[in-house]
């Protein structure tokens, strides 16, 4: 019975999360109903665990995987990086991954970690192929520093790659991609991705590119760090503004996906490195 709902529980934290990011790709925006299955489904299933076990430790750390996952997301939140639908989704994740063993497929750490490492490695790959789809604009932006700079990247990582024992190789050629990426993410995302948008098309959460003012230079609707409410679309419409410079973003759940995945199918990638090759 244990098997059972532990198979329930890493098929159902997949296909939420999946649903999820289907809808964070076709519409920008993650409807409530799947962060509240998710809290609910998870909470439950986590329950039936404890009672045919006999056996709360799976939710011994409950409180921690929230104030972990919930309170960083959270925090991305507040500071316009993520938007209100990814801290739901956060939550519901918090109801799920309730492990406090780092070796544990459903270790609420192991699932930070992941998402770090593969969310992060998404965007930066995500940013660096919206940049090539939109080559013609944005050469006009690069100097030819920034050139040198990929150039100069790319020979060091192929030595580092070729002449380092892996899997330090592995480790610090991915730290240079980093670097070499941060200045080409910065030019695509200051330059590239904003939109204009029709004021009816808006939706809670969009992030303007700047203050909306009317002819005589007075603000109508303030840029908000977590996005405009839904009154702020009203005085838009009010005010009859028919469009607005929109700042876009990836569509992040497909990254926060990926680290679900990776720790219901593998655990702890870092972590098993880290023992396979200290011996620990």
């Amino acid at each position: 019975m244990i098997s059972y709902l532990v198979s329930l529980i890493s098929i159902f934290a997949i296909a939420t999360m999946s649903l999820a990011a289907y809808f964070d790709i076709r519409t920008r925006e993650v409807p409530d109903f799947i962060s509240y299955l998710m809290v609910a489904g998870g909470l439950s299933i986590n329950l039936a665990i404890s009672i045919t076990s006999g056996s709360i430790l799976n939710l011994e750390f409950l409180p921690l995987a929230i104030l972990l996952l919930f309170g960083f997301s959270y925090l991305m939140y507040r500071s316009g990086q993520w938007g209100g639908g990814d801290v739901k989704l956060m939550l519901g994740l918090s109801m799920i991954f309730t492990a406090g063993d780092l070796f544990s497929h459903f270790s609420f750490i192991a699932l930070f970690i992941n998402m770090l490492i593969f969310g992060g490695l998404y965007g930066i790959v995500g940013t660096v192929v919206y940049g090539l789809a939109k080559i013609k604009k944005l050469y006009r932006f690069l100097k030819i520093y920034d050139i040198l700079l990929v150039g100069v990247g790319a020979a060091a990582i192929t030595l580092i790659v070729l002449y380092i024992p892996a899997p330090f190789s592995f480790l610090i050629a991915f730290s240079a991609f980093l670097l070499v990426s941060m200045r080409y993410i910065y030019i695509v995302a200051q330059n590239l991705m904003f939109i204009d948008t029709s004021v009816n098309k808006l939706t809670e959460g969009d992030w303007l590119a700047d203050d909306v003012k009317d002819g005589s230079g007075k603000i109508i609707v303030k840029r908000r760090q977590t996005g405009l409410l839904l009154e702020d679309i009203k005085k838009l419409k009010d005010h009859g503004v028919k469009t607005v410079l929109i700042k876009i973003g990836l569509p992040f759940v497909p990254g926060l996906l990926a680290g679900v995945v990776i720790t219901v199918v593998i655990g702890n990638p870092l972590l098993h490195l880290v023992v396979l090759n200290t011996g620990l």
